[in-house]
């Protein structure tokens, strides 16, 4: 019997100890959050996108009806499109081919003058991305749904655009160019079509393998309007009757005083262009 107490004392001292040892230990570091980085292989973010769009080129115009052929992908000329002769400027063209038409869809307000804009919007598309016409190839261009960009469609409120456009080749041994582009819109407007400095941006395989965020060139045209054009710099700066210099402007997409706003791909065999879009909240 003593034996067996002698061997509980003993244990019990051994247990204490333990739990002595344990107490001074240091404590276990917390296991650190896993490393995300900021960009994937190809420099897209590595953030979830919103929307993927490719536009491709094909060698023949496109015949059958496309109209809410939501593919993700529109179509354009291999080897088409016009050149933007007077960027900042007004310029002039002579078809739709290979002309990519905005639709707002936040709220309908200053975009393409097509019905199918609205009707798509209204058809539960109220804030989304999607591709409404899919054919650019043809004499009605291509229609491409896309939120406004800004708080308001006022030209002089500043504008952190809500939402970011990467861009990346992913086929074809040419090259593209893609402008911005819109119609005035004010009281006495003659229709003319002007064209962004900024909004050209020149893709190849060579210079954009990997993605690059073109959102400067995609939603805003930086113009430049002289003293000719008092109508539309009094719309642009919110005034009446005001006789104004030349002057430098940022137009965002959906601006007040411009309409049927446009991208102009002006191809040269480029086959795939891969457009992502992503929340500015996400990035």
């Amino acid at each position: 019997m003593r034996g067996y107490k002698v061997l509980a004392l003993g244990l019990a001292a051994v247990v204490a100890f333990t739990f002595t040892a344990c107490d001074d230990q240091p404590t276990e570091p917390e296991q650190q959050a896993q490393f995300k980085p900021d960009k994937l292989g190809n420099d897209y973010p590595a953030a979830n996108f919103e929307y993927k769009l490719n536009i491709l080129g094909v060698p023949q115009g496109k015949s059958a009806d496309m109209d809410n052929n939501n593919g993700r992908r529109i179509f354009v000329m291999l080897d088409g499109g016009e050149e933007v002769t007077n960027k900042g400027g007004k310029n002039t063209f002579t078809n739709k081919i290979n002309k990519i038409y905005l639709c707002n869809s936040t709220d309908g307000l200053n975009d393409s003058t097509d019905p199918r804009c609205e009707a798509w919007r209204l058809d539960g598309n109220g804030g989304e991305f999607g591709v409404i016409d899919a054919n650019a190839t043809d004499d009605d261009g291509a229609l491409f749904g896309l939120p406004t960009p800004c708080n308001d469609h006022d030209s002089m409120t500043p504008c952190t655009p809500a939402y970011r456009i990467f861009a990346r080749v992913k086929a074809g041994s040419g090259g593209a160019v893609i402008t911005t582009c819109a119609e005035e819109q004010y009281a006495g407007d003659d229709n003319d079509i002007w064209c962004g400095d900024n909004g050209t941006i020149e893709l190849t395989k060579r210079t954009h393998r990997k993605a690059e965020d073109i959102t400067d060139s995609l939603l805003r045209m930086g113009l430049t309007i002289g003293a000719g054009e008092d109508d539309l710099q009094n719309c642009i700066q919110g005034t009446v009757g005001q006789d104004y210099g030349t002057n430098d402007y940022d137009i965002y997409l959906f601006d007040q005083c411009f309409q049927n706003y446009f991208w102009n791909y002006d191809n040269n065999g480029l086959k795939n262009l891969e457009l992502r879009f992503y929340w500015a909240s996400d990035l």
